[in-house]
């Protein structure tokens, strides 16, 4: 497996650099033993961003990481011994295809080819063999058009098996192929390669089935290093060189002599922190020190806890959190009964608004004002005071982004006016869901039993009943509890339709308390969760799996 030349590899590498620092014995945390978090924070800690530090959207955990993610992880499971199999859609596949060859003409398409050895050819078509095949040099050697990065043997050697492995993955290497880039290895073998050279090259031999010539496989092992007498930086490249040397080492079907004990206590160390491209490179170093297969548990138990249902995985070190999620993790925590006041979070907000602020429109600055202010910062209602945050004029288009405002105006400590109304149809989804989100963010807002005389329980009441009329779950849920607001009747066919539409889309996966977005996917949602719970608060006087009423729950 060819390293990525720079410029690829310089983004993971001050990341495992920090990581394998840490993952020196002696190197633990320290301080008091830590207070337990309550329970709705504790399983929402969950969805905490390693990016930013925020809340992040639930149904991003039902996104697949991008292909080169993929990739490794496949890699991986190969090598552990796996059979990996995907089932991707055709919506995935193109995604797939699409982000790696915008990334890169040439690794992107090898990211592709286990993709397609493992169940979705879709991935990697004729039109994309052709386009690595076009890209051979008259010189033997692979080469991108127009690429930026230097003409170095390093260069040469890994887009060289980078793009063997493409061609290998549709079957055996044609002829001319073979006999042209067969020529080229010969010569750069002869020409006294650095080890990482070397590596590339070896694995090009294999890719053509061809031996590995007696000198390349008979260069040296790195000298061995100790971990606590390097810096950062020379911690990856000693991993880098390992990861050269054993791939060297398989190729050429010798044995690795590397320290097992050291190798083995990064690999349990860092299971968890790496990316997939690097934790691939460290299983690697780590297989061929001699390392037990007891040891590499983790490494499974991490990639199965993130495999979706196609086989892809997914990386939830790289979600991205946001203001809003946020907030509508602090008020889930509040309808809790447990405090919201989060001095971590606050800081993150903080650096979130300052990296953002100028691109920030209105609502984006009023919900990171509330935010912060439930988190436990001072209030700052002044945005409330502008009609650019808080719509003055309610229609069935902006009634959404009313009710949302509102309600951060009102978690910001702030006064509500009632908006002026224009009435419109109740006879569709849309219309019905935008009238119950008016009569709910009045009553939120402070303004209970102002709602317009022309949305009533017995307009609602139809659909309040029937939830397979209303396709999102918070819009039933909201539907709903307009329909209790306005005085309807709380009857077994009512409760039937909660069943339905409410109660059994209730849990995801490491997330039992929060519920599905709609009856179609599995994803959960941060604000149909909230949606529910309001509801059920109104409704049964408790929230689901608790016995206890909820009253007055503190926000700080």
């Amino acid at each position: 497996m060819p390293r990525r030349p720079s410029p690829f590899k310089q983004t993971a590498v001050a990341t495992l650099a920090v990581l394998l620092v840490i993952a020196l014995p002696g190197c633990g945390s320290g301080g008091g033993k830590p207070i337990a978090p309550a329970p709705v924070a504790h399983e929402l800690s969950a969805l905490l961003s390693t990016k930013n530090g925020l809340y992040y959207p639930p149904f991003l955990r039902n996104e697949p990481a991008g292909p080169e993610d993929n990739s490794y992880a496949i890699r991986i499971r190969s090598l552990l011994g796996d059979t990996p199999q995907l089932s991707l859609s055709g919506k995935t596949a193109a995604f797939f295809h699409d982000e790696a060859v915008a990334a890169s003409p040439l690794w992107g398409r090898m990211w592709l080819a286990p993709l397609a050895s493992s169940g979705s050819p879709g991935v990697l078509a004729d039109t994309d063999v052709a386009a690595v095949r076009a890209m051979r040099t008259d010189g033997g050697w692979f080469s991108e058009p127009d690429s930026p990065r230097p003409d170095t043997p390093e260069y040469r050697a890994a887009a060289t098996a980078a793009a063997l492995e493409v061609l290998r993955s549709r079957g055996p290497i044609a002829a001319s192929d073979r006999q042209v880039t067969l020529a080229w290895l010969d010569t750069a073998s002869r020409s006294h390669p650095a080890l990482p050279v070397a590596a590339d090259l070896a694995r090009s031999y294999r890719l053509l089935d061809a031996p590995v010539p007696a000198p390349l496989a008979a260069l040296p092992r790195p000298p061995a290093r100790t971990f606590a007498g390097l810096g950062p930086q020379a911690r990856y490249e000693y991993l880098l060189e390992a990861y050269s040397y054993a791939s060297l080492t398989a190729a050429a079907g010798g044995k690795a002599e590397l320290d097992r004990a050291a190798w083995q206590h990064v690999l349990e160390h860092n299971t968890r922190s790496l990316g997939y491209r690097d934790l691939y490179y460290l299983v690697v170093v780590a297989s061929a020190a001699g390392t037990p297969v007891p040891a590499f548990a983790g490494v499974r138990a991490r990639i199965a806890d993130n495999t979706l249902p196609d086989g892809a995985v997914r990386d939830p070190d790289a979600y991205v959190g946001s203001p809003e999620a946020s907030l509508y993790a602090l008020r889930l925590r509040a309808l809790a009964g447990e405090s919201t006041r989060d001095t971590r979070l606050a800081d993150a907000l903080r650096k979130a608004s300052a990296e953002h602020q100028a691109s920030a429109g209105p609502y984006e600055r009023l919900v990171t004002s509330s935010t912060l202010h439930l988190a436990g910062a001072a209030a700052g209602p002044e945005l409330c005071r502008s009609p650019d945050a808080v719509p003055t004029a309610v229609t069935q288009d902006n009634v959404e982004a009313w009710s949302r405002a509102a309600l951060a105006c009102v978690d910001s400590g702030a006064k509500v006016s009632v908006p002026g109304v224009a009435a419109w149809p109740l006879d569709d989804p849309a219309g019905v869901t935008a009238a119950s989100t008016l009569v709910t963010g009045l009553t939120d807002s402070g303004h209970p039993h102002t709602a317009p005389s022309w949305i009533s329980a017995q307009a609602l009441r139809p659909w309040a009943t029937n939830p397979e009329r209303l396709g999102s779950t918070s819009g039933y849920a909201t539907t709903v509890r307009a329909y209790l607001l306005l005085g309807g009747r709380f009857d077994q066919e009512l409760r039937d339709g909660i069943r339905q539409g409410i109660d059994d889309r209730h849990g995801c996966p490491q997330l039992p308390s929060l519920y599905q977005a709609d009856g179609t996917e599995p994803a959960c949602d941060l604000k149909a969760t909230w949606a529910v719970w309001k509801l059920k608060l109104l409704s049964e006087g408790h929230l689901p799996g608790r016995d206890a009423p909820v009253s007055n729950p503190p926000r700080k």
